[in-house]
């Protein structure tokens, strides 16, 4: 699935937004622009701020627009005028409501002002997140390589496979000893297995060695067409023995087909491996938590005292 990160300031998808002369009156009275803002990128250096409205002295730019549409989740369509006006009518009356609240102090709320700081700290982080992107772009010589070690042929065969699941090594054991002297596999799969597949006699049809967990995959990749596997094969779910009936190569996927998919892996490690490293040069200290482990640890007077040594009798 692939994920996107939001940006905040969407200076690179809308330009600012135009103001006719002759405005429109909305049912606030607000001006409105009268043409869809455009939807081509805009140049390196962003343009500055334009006041759409003042309301009560307070200039709403453009800017403020679009962080307001983005904090809104980006419902409303800003390149077309219904959506900029709908825009606009929703940024006056959250400003109103917030100007009432300020004549009012909320902002000294401790939990008020916890909430603009944390609100704060999720906008840089997320500007700070696309500009560490744009600046460390992916290549296609790594999407490519992430492809072929993706799709390399031992990775592409699939297998037509049965199996039978076990609780018990030894009942394996048994099994596999049964099949020795010739007994049929679906039958012993029916009468044995603990796997939903044991209807159909351990039939798990055609699967890939990238299905199944690896100790599974690995003995079905290494198993000669038409055997059953000569020790049983140990899983968190138990213990199996397989019967690799077929195998048949697969076609990958063409490269442009994935490509975004192998995009979005590579940006979410890399992000991971970022903030990882900022974990690690950063000083982070919890209150207290010294002093817990501490008192977790037992020192030397806290030890018990040793037994006494045995002494013999006499």
């Amino acid at each position: 699935m692939k994920t996107r990160i939001s940006t905040i300031l969407l200076f690179s998808a809308f330009t600012s937004f135009a103001i006719a002369e002759q405005a429109t009156t909305t049912e606030t009275g607000a001006a409105a622009p009268a043409s869809p803002a455009s939807t081509t990128a805009a140049p390196a250096a962003a343009p500055a701020p334009r006041t759409l409205v003042s309301i009560n002295g307070q200039s709403i730019t453009d800017a403020d627009m679009l962080a307001f549409n983005a904090l809104q989740g980006n419902k409303l369509q800003l390149n077309t005028e219904q959506g900029q006006l709908q825009a606009m009518n929703q940024l006056i009356n959250t400003t109103l409501v917030a100007q009432v609240g300020m004549a009012n102090n909320l902002q000294d709320n401790p939990q008020v002002a916890a909430a603009i700081q944390m609100a704060t700290l999720q906008v840089l982080a997320e500007v700070q997140i696309n500009k560490y992107l744009a600046t460390n772009p992916i290549s296609d010589e790594e999407l490519k390589t992430a492809y072929d070690k993706q799709f390399s042929p031992e990775k592409l065969t699939e297998f037509k496979a049965r199996h039978i699941l076990l609780d018990e090594e030894q009942q394996a054991k048994d099994l596999i000893k049964s099949l020795d002297e010739g007994k049929d596999f679906a039958e012993l799969a029916k009468e044995n297995s603990k796997d939903a597949s044991k209807s159909t006699g351990g039939d798990l049809g055609w699967i890939g060695r990238g299905q199944v967990v690896q100790p599974f995959g690995d003995a079905m990749a290494g198993q000669e067409k038409g055997k059953y596997s000569a020790t049983p094969i140990k899983t968190q779910f138990g213990w199996h023995i397989i019967l690799v009936e077929d195998s048949r190569p697969q076609q990958p996927p063409k490269f442009e087909e994935v490509k975004d998919q192998f995009s979005t892996q590579i940006q979410q490690q890399r992000l991971s491996d970022y903030i990882t490293g900022l974990r690690n040069i950063a000083k982070i200290d919890v209150p207290g938590a010294k002093e817990k482990a501490a008192a977790a640890t037992p020192t030397e007077k806290d030890a018990p005292a040793p037994a006494p040594a045995a002494t013999e009798n006499k």
